[in-house]
């Protein structure tokens, strides 16, 4: 995690930033972006600015997001305590576990379980050793995450629910950018804002008995983690609204047919250990080679076609020469 310093002549000028403001009480400094929504104040801290910064110097022709993770916002959230957010790292094979905890709910998201999971994002947005991240639900709460808590949408008034859409929009694109290939494995079911949970990552995959439904509709809601959007690109517009509006239960069958899910994993495996197994075929080659195709499918998604061929480009000749290319050569040129 990076460490909030005072740099007050040297930030705002660096980064281009409008205004800054401090905090005596915590010595936290503040800044006002042009991506600020008219209704709701945002900012940021500087330890956590300093990551989005640089994150979004890398992908400068991104739409913007708006930056929802300042002080006043986390505490609101963290107010609504429950359950965990676990994030382990395996260093040999590069491929990271993020674990939803909250067994008496289901693994529902309650409000600090929102901020840890953008803390745990941010951890995964600094190292650079990664290839991969699988997103899962704690076997103890037999699903895979049945949402935002309960406890936490109550406690949660009509200006502070707005507030909670833009951070988990915020804290889900940033999972989706990661350089690093993404899976949801889905055990049990992933109902409402754990179905758009697993629409933020580039694979699914799921047990045999699993299901996936957006039951937002029944809830006289509709998605507000990002999952809409992100569902029609999964599935396209016309089976997106299908799903939307009848909230339908979807088997892992119907997932697969659909073009939602990836495979359906063996039940004697358990679900994490079946999503790394199935992973390996696309983790097998050097970090910078899976973090640059990583970026490449990126940038292809987000940005025009010119847009994208340049930093393309720029991937390309940041690998080439190297010495993951060099290897590569001298083995053909062996044979």
């Amino acid at each position: 995690m990076l460490q909030a310093i005072s740099r007050r002549a040297v930030l705002p000028a660096r980064l281009g930033l409008k205004a800054m403001s401090s905090r005596a009480d915590n010595n936290e400094y503040f800044y006002q972006t042009d991506f600020s929504h008219a209704s709701v104040v945002l900012g940021e801290t500087t330890a956590s600015m300093a990551v989005d910064q640089k994150h979004q110097s890398m992908n400068a022709n991104y739409a913007p997001h708006n930056y929802v993770n300042n002080r006043m916002e986390r505490t609101s959230l963290k107010d609504a305590s429950g359950g965990k957010v676990e994030l382990h790292r395996n260093f040999e094979t590069g491929v990271a576990e993020i674990t939803l905890s909250n067994p008496e709910k289901a693994n529902a998201l309650s409000g600090s379980m929102m901020v840890e999971l953008s803390d745990v994002v941010q951890d995964l947005e600094c190292w650079e050793e990664g290839k991969a991240v699988i997103l899962f639900g704690d076997p103890e709460g037999s699903n895979f995450c049945a949402g935002a808590d309960l406890h936490t949408i109550r406690q949660l008034g009509t200006k502070q629910g707005g507030m909670m859409c833009l951070f988990m929009q915020n804290v889900l694109s940033r999972l989706q950018r990661l350089p690093l290939i993404s899976v949801a494995a889905v055990s049990g079911r992933a109902t409402g804002g754990g179905a758009e949970l697993t629409t933020a990552c580039d694979f699914r995959v799921m047990s045999p008995d699993a299901s996936i439904q957006f039951v937002q509709a029944k809830m006289g809601m509709s998605p507000g983690f990002g999952g809409g959007s992100r569902l029609v690109r999964i599935v396209g517009p016309r089976t997106a609204l299908k799903l939307l509006t009848s909230t339908q239960m979807i088997s892992s069958e119907e997932a697969l047919n659909f073009g939602l899910s990836d495979s359906t994993v063996s039940e004697t495996k358990d679900i994490c250990q079946a999503a790394s197994d199935w992973l390996g075929q696309y983790t097998a080659a050097p970090v910078d080679v899976v973090r640059a195709m990583k970026t490449v499918v990126k940038h292809a998604t987000e940005l025009t076609l010119d847009q994208a061929l340049l930093r393309e480009k720029h991937v390309f000749t940041s690998l080439w020469g190297g010495p993951e290319q060099r290897k590569a050569f001298a083995k053909v040129s062996q044979k």
